[in-house]
């Protein structure tokens, strides 16, 4: 028997499962993460190598390809300025790091091959979103009634962590694949009656909000609300919805806030670090090795900007935030805690430049010719929380981690090569 005929071998399954694996790979770690990439790239080149060499170069695709060069060049050029021998990748973090960056080009490129050509399940894929999502909701609530999750993480000071153990980044996981959830219903195409469907989607909606709130990840939260105002607005069909929503949501926040002390300490904090930030605004562009930070936050965005000043053009190459920083601020984090500013003190302001480019284009696509124009993806279910979740991932106006790690990098490029794919998918239709 060939083994393409039975059904669990067959190439098109076997692709499907390692996608559906990536939102689960997301709460294994980067190991996980990084062999998921990896095995999507090697069976995408094993079973569609052709499309994949066939597949036909928008602008925005060599625009990116540029990106990437530019990365490794940049990377390439700093290194003869800090390291003797710059091929021992022990030492030369710099060119290690850029040069291991292309793996994410390849990605991108299967990723869009694998939409263009109809292999990717979107189905499949909500499916296990929705799943991992729902697990990791009900497990930081496990954790908050019991004190320990369900693999017996004990909770960190005043955040659950759930089942990511010593990483609190529970919350900022719910926020980024949360809407697969919302959208599954009508991804599925099941007639389900009204009544019925606003009660189950408004149960899941307070169930995953408690979960980011408890999670004590407080900028997730606020992107989370964030998230559902971006829907409202953009979503005319939903947008009669909106009063209800927001009424519920200020209930239930003023609800738990006042009846769970975690909550009331987290958000309590997060509103005295928002009040420091502004009065110390104008400050954040003096150049003044003295300076008294009153909370971490204003010192990783001072420190961003002053690193950036260092190689403003063309920046100091990946991973190099913290070598440049050093020499100017003591005791400096591994990145400035915001994409835009670890761009330009990485990649310089070229970087920044092209990384905007990218990001315009495929919010115009996404965002604008989908919700605005109307002219584009109208009944497409598959796009709107791709294009929500792009949306939110680019605010310039947030605290993040890092844009070249492992996690984030694997999302915004997987975002990005679904929405290209669907919008390429659309053209040839």
């Amino acid at each position: 028997m060939n083994l393409t005929e039975i059904k669990i071998l067959d190439p098109k399954n076997i692709l499907n499962v390692l996608l559906s694996i990536i939102p689960i790979s997301f709460i294994a770690g980067n190991l996980i993460i990084n062999l998921n990439l990896l095995s999507i790239i090697l069976f995408t080149s094993i079973f569609y190598g052709r499309n994949l060499i066939s597949l036909k170069f928008l602008l925005i695709d060599k625009i990116i390809i540029f990106l990437f060069f530019f990365i490794f060049f940049v990377g390439l050029t700093n290194s003869f300025n800090l390291y003797e021998n710059i091929l021992n990748f022990e030492e030369n973090i710099i060119l290690k790091k850029s040069l291991f960056f292309f793996k994410y080009l390849i990605f991108y490129f299967c990723i869009r091959t694998l939409v263009e050509n109809n292999i990717f399940n979107f189905k499949f894929f909500f499916v296990s979103s929705s799943f991992c999502v729902l697990f990791v909701s009900l497990d930081l609530i496990y954790q908050l009634i019991f004190g320990k999750d369900i693999f017996g993480y004990e909770r960190i000071d005043h955040k659950l962590s759930g089942p990511f153990g010593d990483e609190q980044i529970a919350g900022g996981y719910l926020q980024r694949f949360s809407f697969f959830l919302f959208f599954l219903f009508f991804v599925l195409d099941k007639k389900i009656e009204k009544k019925f469907l606003y009660f189950v989607l408004i149960s899941l909606f307070l169930v995953t909000s408690f979960a980011v709130l408890i999670s004590g990840n407080r900028v997730p939260f606020v992107m989370y609300l964030l998230s559902w105002f971006f829907l409202f607005l953009l979503e005319k069909r939903i947008r009669k919805y909106f009063l209800p929503f927001l009424i519920l949501s200020f209930t239930f926040v003023i609800l738990i806030f006042l009846n769970v002390d975690q909550v009331r300490n987290n958000v309590t904090n997060f509103y005295s670090m928002l009040h420091q930030m502004v009065n110390f605004f104008p400050q954040l562009f003096e150049n003044n090795a003295n300076l008294n930070f009153p909370n971490v936050y204003i010192k990783e965005l001072y420190s961003g900007l002053v690193t950036w000043k260092i190689n403003p053009i063309f920046g100091g190459g990946i991973e190099s935030f913290n070598i440049n920083c050093s020499k100017l601020v003591k005791t400096c984090a591994s990145h400035p805690h915001n994409y835009y500013l670890e761009i330009l003190s990485e990649i310089g302001l070229l970087g920044l430049l092209m990384v905007s480019l990218i990001f315009l284009f495929v919010f115009y696509i996404a965002i604008f010719k989908k919700f605005i124009d109307e002219s584009l993806f109208q009944n497409n279910n598959y796009i709107s929380p791709f294009a929500i979740m792009f949306l939110i991932e680019i605010f310039p106006i947030k605290f993040s981690g890092s844009f070249f790690t492992t996690g984030n990098s694997t999302y915004i490029f997987f975002i990005i090569a679904v929405i290209l794919g669907l919008y390429r998918k659309q053209q040839l239709n």
